[in-house]
């Protein structure tokens, strides 16, 4: 007996936004450090990035959201240190990395054909009108799919939700 086969994106395009949609070439913006009493200016970047915020809070024209939170994904090739190597990908993987998530590979429009990782540590928002016109400037995107979209939402909740304690209970040995 073989196991089914679950897709891990579907397509999809115009102004809809999800939770799980992946914007490859983004524009998005990062203040250039200053000093408080000087003007702030700006750096525009393009990076692919994966919507973040519960697709609940995103249905057109019923909107509980200005602002919609997306993490950076990164292709392999882009990546350094533990996880250019296949323990640390294994270790991602696994998820004893909390800060990253694995998603499958996939070819599509050009792209590295090789995994992405999404980086909790590279979070932005955008507001969401900017981020609807730059959904619909792409033909087609992909959007993660369930279970892989909520196993995403679960790993950036771990991420998020982690304490660290002052004195932990004592190993038993």
């Amino acid at each position: 007996m073989t196991a089914e086969r679950f897709p891990w994106y579907d397509f999809a395009d115009g102004d809809d936004l999800e939770q799980g949609d992946i914007i490859l070439g983004c524009r998005c913006f990062q203040p250039v450090e200053t000093a408080p009493d000087e003007s702030i200016s700006m750096t525009w970047l393009e990076r692919d990035l994966i919507i973040l915020s519960q697709s609940c809070d995103l249905v057109k024209s019923r909107e509980k959201l200005s602002d919609v939170l997306l993490a950076s994904v990164w292709k392999q090739s882009e990546l350094s240190g533990h996880l250019t190597t296949s323990k640390g990908l294994e270790d991602a993987r696994r998820g004893n990395l909390p800060s990253v998530h694995l998603l499958a590979q996939v070819d599509f429009m050009g792209t590295d054909p090789g995994i992405k990782v999404v980086d909790f540590y590279s979070l932005f928002t955008l507001p969401i009108g900017f981020l609807r016109l730059q959904a619909a400037a792409t033909p087609k995107r992909l959007r993660l799919l369930p279970p892989y979209r909520e196993h995403l939402s679960q790993a950036f909740a771990r991420f998020f939700m982690r304490v660290g304690l002052p004195q932990n209970i004592p190993a038993f040995r």
